[in-house]
């Protein structure tokens, strides 16, 4: 049984209660002005004009095949499935089966949404949905995926009165409290660099083996360069790259699209055949600038593994260089504390 939006949501499950407030977002931004709504849409289907769909629409002495009313009044047709998933994980048949009764939906434009935390710059392919779209469909349907990050940056129109514009914004950090944004952006990668130091100080790259294991790591926003029991220098990781062999790269992921992957590709495969040239598939992280900083292990003994990661999404940090800077003082229990980790 279907259940009315409300701002008190009964829901037991975190899906149903975000997608709930979800919903509850584009409910007030359409009874406030439905040009509101007809702009996230078009925020979130960038290949779609949607805009002409959302609301009534006035005209006077419109010519028709037959006749040329005087007045003329028209609300568009459209139905929009919203599919939302904590975590990256669809389930095809799910999908299908959405995809099945929205094309009994009535005439008009129809959408099916998967919402969820897309972690990586390109989501799922869900080949086989598109696939669906496109042949057995015939394009009626118009399937997308939506990062909750797209959604909430969708919501923050220049001109929502002030009321709503609070409230996009506490649903940011609702959002972000149930890490539903993408947490790689405030994720700091600290690295043990002891044996290899001019690597990263001089080369600007960090290289391990790339394989699972104690080598394995999550995608991060920052670079932290770790040698006598503290942080010493800090740095954004513009993208990581996998060299399987001489001339086989490739590109794992790109934190800052300003290169084209050919040539993240060509400098990583330069930096192993200058710095480590043997024993493949190797890990190449490229670096941005480094930024000195001074962020004491403040417990006994010194790193226990290669790598760990901090949360320094409370220190609101805009770059590298104002990471360094807040780090700078401070303790590895500080930083913990902040983020209650």
């Amino acid at each position: 049984m279907s259940q009315p939006i409300s701002l008190f949501s009964g829901y037991s499950q975190s899906e149903n209660r975000t997608t709930n407030y979800c919903l509850l977002l584009l409910k007030m931004l359409y009874e406030e002005n439905p040009k509101y709504l007809a702009e996230v849409m078009n925020g979130l289907l960038l290949d779609e004009d949607f805009g002409k769909d959302i609301g009534v629409h006035f005209r006077q002495q419109e010519h028709k095949v037959s006749s040329v009313p005087d007045g003329h009044i028209l609300q568009s047709a459209f139905t929009i499935y919203i599919e939302t998933k904590s975590c990256n994980w669809f389930h095809d048949k799910q999908l299908e089966n959405h995809l099945a009764a929205l094309d009994k939906e009535h005439t008009g434009r129809k959408v099916l949404l998967a919402l969820s935390n897309f972690e990586s710059d390109t989501p799922p392919g869900f080949t086989r949905i598109r696939q669906l779209c496109d042949d057995k469909y015939k394009g009626s349907i118009i399937f997308d995926t939506v990062s909750f990050e797209d959604f909430i940056n969708a919501l923050k129109l220049k001109h929502l009165p002030k009321n709503l514009a609070d409230t996009v914004d506490e649903f940011r950090k609702y959002l972000d409290e149930q890490d539903l944004l993408p947490s790689w952006k405030r994720r700091l990668d600290v690295v043990n660099c002891a044996r290899r130091p001019d690597d990263v100080l001089v080369e600007r790259v960090y290289i391990c083996p790339a394989t699972a294991g104690a080598y394995t790591h999550d995608r991060c926003k920052y670079f932290g360069m770790y040698r006598k029991r503290h942080i010493e220098q800090v740095a954004l990781i513009e993208a990581v790259v996998d060299v399987e062999a001489v001339g086989n790269a490739t590109v794992k992921w790109q934190n800052e699209q300003l290169t084209k992957e050919g040539e993240l590709k060509k400098l990583a495969q330069e930096k192993i055949q200058k710095l480590q040239p043997d024993d493949f598939p190797k890990r190449v992280f490229l670096l941005g600038p480094l930024y000195g900083t001074n962020c004491f292990k403040d417990s006994t003994g010194g790193m226990q593994n290669s790598k760990l990661y901090f949360n320094v999404g409370p220190l609101e940090v805009k770059d590298a260089e104002h990471l360094a800077q807040a780090l700078s003082g401070k303790t590895w229990s500080e930083i913990r504390a902040l983020s209650g980790s």
